[in-house]
């Protein structure tokens, strides 16, 4: 889908994402929040997709179909944007839609699937993690890649980042790798974060319940779940009138301190008004995730005024200040994770106190508004002209290597 680009501004991006940037679920919201944001400051250009995904690529092995509801429903298969066939033809169909709509840039790319030809303008990405990340955790899609297309898509990432004017990235974590296991220079790699994507409706009020932990979270097993329950269990041992509510899936728990809500479509209007009175009425955030890119959930619950309790893990000490905003339990063991809930709820006046620092800390670091003005401060300073082509092969560039 390609939309008429707006008249030229003092600057201004064109956003490029794997689906329309502004759908709810592109990744994970972010670009569609980012979209609103340059909107907002009359930054934003057009919006492309790059999931360009025919019914004919079936014949290619592109998708496969399954049956729900009685009806087929096609799904992309995971390697096949990432392999050789799939990745160039991708990259043939976003340029002839840029080509099309006479795009001139600059464009930021929300994922390092496609190298976009220089012909189109400055061309910038954004990431949350690396291919190189996510297989050290063993999650995610590109884990379940053959040796092959896990090669060739680790290629394609590294072509990407070098070939980047500049690299954005949601976490100073992020950025480590980028700058450790790809070799592009650090200079060339800025951190942007992210801003809340919970607003609370006008007059919304709830009072905050004592000692209710909160979890929002869709995979269940990824997101800690199961370790949380077992850490819940230690906490009732001294904190007796605990409870735990469970947003965004439904796990068979059956416990009587325990609410499962399940998930909750922040499209329908009644949903996310139960998803933010939830918010409102918790008095503590857990979510104790095995593996997490960043969690705009934590910067969700810290927008209104909650104290964070996480695993000191991935990029998590960049959501969370231990003991000051919340706490982080030093290793994902339940014992360890019931004496972080409890160092949180044991005292409400310092559970409040932590509940306040974590809203000053996302107001000061993880608004919207100032994720697009980290964009301007690169794009808007950076020549038109600027932009590197061909891998950086200066001395001690590293090789990406599979681990």
């Amino acid at each position: 889908m390609i939309e008429p680009k707006r008249p030229t501004r003092p600057w201004s991006v064109s956003l490029v994402a794997w689906g329309h940037p502004s759908h709810p679920r592109t990744f994970s919201g972010f670009s569609r929040h980012l979209a609103e944001a340059l909107e907002s400051k009359g930054a934003l250009g057009a919006q492309y997709s790059a999931k360009q995904i025919p019914a004919t690529d079936l014949l290619r092995g592109a998708l496969s179909v399954r049956w729900q509801n009685g009806r087929p429903a096609p799904k992309v298969s995971p390697a096949w944007p990432w392999g050789r066939t799939g990745n160039a033809l991708l990259t043939q169909r976003l340029a002839r839609t840029l080509r099309e709509a006479g795009e001139r840039g600059p464009l930021l790319q929300i994922g390092t699937l496609i190298d976009v030809p220089p012909e189109f303008g400055p061309h910038y990405v954004f990431t949350d993690m690396t291919i190189v990340q996510a297989r050290a955790a063993g999650r995610f899609e590109v884990n379940r890649l053959s040796r092959a297309t896990a090669e060739h898509a680790l290629h394609v990432q590294r072509t990407v980042l070098h070939n980047a004017a500049h690299v954005f990235t949601m976490s100073e974590w992020a950025k480590r790798s980028i700058v450790d296991d790809y070799g592009v220079k650090p200079e060339n790699v800025t951190p942007i974060w992210v801003g809340a994507n919970l607003v609370v409706p006008e007059g919304l009020q709830e009072t905050r319940r004592a000692r209710e932990i909160l979890f929002v979270g869709i995979d269940w097993d990824r997101k800690g779940g199961p370790l949380l329950l077992r850490a819940f269990e230690l906490l009732l041992r001294r904190l007796p009138d605990a409870t735990l509510r469970i947003v965004g899936c439904s796990p068979p728990v059956k416990h009587p301190a325990v609410q499962v809500d399940g998930f909750l479509d922040r499209r329908d209007p009644h949903q996310y008004e139960h998803l933010v009175r939830s918010y409102l009425r918790a008095s503590c955030f857990c979510l104790p995730s095995l593996f997490e890119p960043f969690g705009q959930v934590y910067v969700e619950a810290a927008s209104v005024g909650l104290p964070l309790v996480a695993i000191d893990m991935d990029s998590r000490r960049e959501a969370v200040v231990d003991g000051v905003t919340g706490r982080l339990a030093p290793i994902p063991t339940p014992e360890a994770l019931a004496d972080a809930l409890y160092d949180v709820l044991c005292d409400e006046a310092k559970g409040r106190e932590l509940g306040e620092a974590a809203r000053s800390h996302a107001s000061a670091r993880f608004r919207w508004d100032l994720v697009v003005d980290r964009l301007a401060a690169v794009i808007q300073h950076r020549p038109s002209s600027s932009r590197p082509r061909g891998l950086d092969r200066s001395p001690g560039s590293p090789e990406v290597v599979m681990a």
